[in-house]
């Protein structure tokens, strides 16, 4: 199998992934519509960068920084990374903080550090100098500690004020995601960009499982956590009226000043809005 093919079954595997996402993602309430579309997006997007990639475009030719000959750089991995990354760390931090407008500073470092990263790391994939290439790989990697120190340290702290069902989302989600993550530099730093210890083909395949692995099965894991959270909110009845998706009022309109939604029973719920 060559390293078209594993790109090629990138494409696929994200735009399918993409399709079942929006498909059976829930839309009863604005926090989970979002959680929702932001999953469904993020294996859309890398759809597009893989699909760019598999037909031999998103990327260009350059010598190996040890050795001889010349390798393909497929930068446009890069890009995909630049916007799925963020948008997956956006939807962390809702997790944890019930809507990620509470932190602003907190999240916009977050996110900050994030693409700092990735920025640092195309730089490091195109750099044939050794010196530059290993100065750009350590900036990521310090830019890589700082999103770890903010999502086990303040975010963590935020989701453990929550009620026990975003707690464990969370607690979830975050490890699995690290974990996941943790393994992208490992094999950039093997891979035809870094010492060249791991053939093209082998690091484009990681890759390609870790990318549908991080980006479609950890959305289903996410949104499935939403999804109890969501349960858990309107049993409780918790859920603001602003926060009740407008697709969620079944047929037949309510009163002026009120808002009807659904428990998970089935049952119909309305909720009086106060003007003013």
């Amino acid at each position: 199998m060559t390293e078209t093919f594993w790109l090629w079954v990138g494409t696929l595997g994200m735009l399918g992934g993409s399709v079942l996402l929006f498909a059976m993602g829930g839309t009863r309430t604005q926090d989970e519509e979002g959680h929702t579309i932001s999953h469904g997006i993020v294996p859309l997007f890398a759809a597009l960068a893989y699909l760019a990639m598999a037909m031999h475009q998103g990327s260009m030719s350059l010598p190996f920084s040890v050795g001889t000959g010349t390798r393909d750089f497929l930068y446009a991995r890069y890009i995909d990374w630049s916007v799925t990354t963020p948008t997956l760390l956006l939807g962390l931090s809702m997790t944890a903080l019930h809507g990620a407008h509470r932190r602003a500073g907190l999240v916009s470092g977050l996110l900050a550090s994030d693409v700092v990263m990735i920025l640092a790391g195309l730089f490091f994939g195109m750099s044939v100098d050794p010196f530059a290439k290993w100065m750009w790989f350590i900036v990521s990697c310090v830019a890589f500690l700082a999103v770890y120190y903010i999502l086990f340290g303040a975010l963590k702290r935020e989701a453990a004020m929550r009620d026990s069902e975003r707690r464990s989302a969370y607690d979830r989600n975050v490890v699995i995601l690290s974990a996941l993550w943790l393994l992208y530099p490992i094999l950039v730093f093997f891979g035809p960009d870094g010492i060249y210890a791991w053939s093209a083909t082998f690091t484009t395949a990681v890759i390609v499982i870790l990318d549908l692995t991080s980006k479609v099965v950890y959305g289903f894991i996410a949104m499935g956590g939403s999804k109890a959270i969501t349960d858990a909110d309107l049993a409780r009845g918790s859920v603001s009226p602003a926060m009740i998706a407008t697709h969620a009022v079944p047929s037949g309109a309510p009163a002026p000043g009120e808002l009807v939604g659904h428990l998970p029973s089935g049952e119909r719920r309305t909720v009086r809005v106060d003007a003013g």
